[in-house]
């Protein structure tokens, strides 16, 4: 209520009747500042983020599916043509249902889903699933007193988010991968440590731990560290560092290996919110 009587709401479609002709309407750079979440999937929604962009001064990146993708981007493992079929059958088709009118048919699915900063220029990133209140607090108190960091800022913290973890780190060996379910976990032991598949070493700080303080592991919501870069091959390398089988050398591989063909789904574990940054996934790539 604070923010809300220190500015005006502009354009906001999921709570007011707003429409694409009145933010046509506007001047261009009348909105300070758009705070923009969701993946960019459909052709509709890249004319928005690109009149959006127009008619702002600021563009932020606003949660996880606009900074990096999100869940949604997963669906990028797969072609346009499999995910229509797979969701409306094979008697699936373009264009407006029968008898219906051409203006009915639904937006045209972009090849992609993207991040906001593959579809127009980003200034600022509150990343997050959803964003912790407290790197929304500031945002907006950066925002509001005129002292906004240089462009390019992520409002979270650079440090990975074991610096903040309640959790006790002292095993740094992973002798089992366990899925979260499969085991009740020591409340106070670190869950990587445990076997779980915590992105804790590769994800930004900022949320205070509240998934491992909960009993879950991080999913990397906040995006990798500037360290980290590539979350998932990052977090590759972290835990081959970590698998010790107890023996030796070469004759250590085998056994390691199996250590860690427990991974269930790498990619979804890895790059659930980050497909579309995935080393193969690269725009003209398969």
């Amino acid at each position: 209520m604070e923010v809300l009587s220190q500015v005006e709401i502009a354009f906001w479609p999921a709570l007011a009747d707003s429409k694409k002709a009145d933010l046509e309407a506007m001047p261009k750079g009348y909105i300070d500042a758009a705070l923009i979440n969701g993946a960019i999937r459909t052709q509709e929604n890249l004319e928005m983020v690109r009149l959006l962009r127009e008619k702002s001064k600021l563009i932020v990146a606003y949660g996880a599916c606009a900074h990096l993708g999100g869940i949604p981007s997963l669906a990028n493992l797969y072609g346009r043509e499999e995910l229509l079929k797979a969701a409306f059958g094979d008697g699936w088709r373009p264009g407006p249902p029968p008898g219906a009118p051409q203006e009915d048919a639904p937006p045209e699915l972009l090849p992609k889903a993207l991040p906001l900063a593959q579809a127009v220029p980003v200034d600022y990133t509150v990343p997050g699933c959803p964003p912790p209140a407290g790197l929304i607090g500031e945002f907006f108190s950066a925002f509001l007193s005129g002292e906004m960091p240089p462009p390019g800022h992520v409002f979270a913290k650079v440090k990975a988010l074991c610096e903040e973890c309640p959790r006790t780190r002292e095993e740094r060996v992973l002798k089992k991968i366990v899925r979260p379910h499969e085991i009740v976990p020591d409340p106070e032991a670190c869950l990587l440590d445990q076997g779980i598949i915590c992105l804790g070493p590769v994800t930004r700080g900022g949320c205070s731990a509240a998934c491992p303080s909960a009993g879950m592991p991080c999913t990397g919501c906040l995006g990798p560290t500037p360290k980290a870069g590539d979350m998932g091959l990052s977090m590759v390398s972290a835990l081959a560092s970590l698998v010790r089988a107890g023996e030796e050398g070469e004759a250590a591989i085998p056994s390691e290996n199996e250590i860690l063909d427990q991974l269930v789904d790498p990619i979804g574990t890895l790059y659930k919110y980050g497909v579309p940054d995935m080393p193969c996934a690269k725009e003209g790539e398969g």
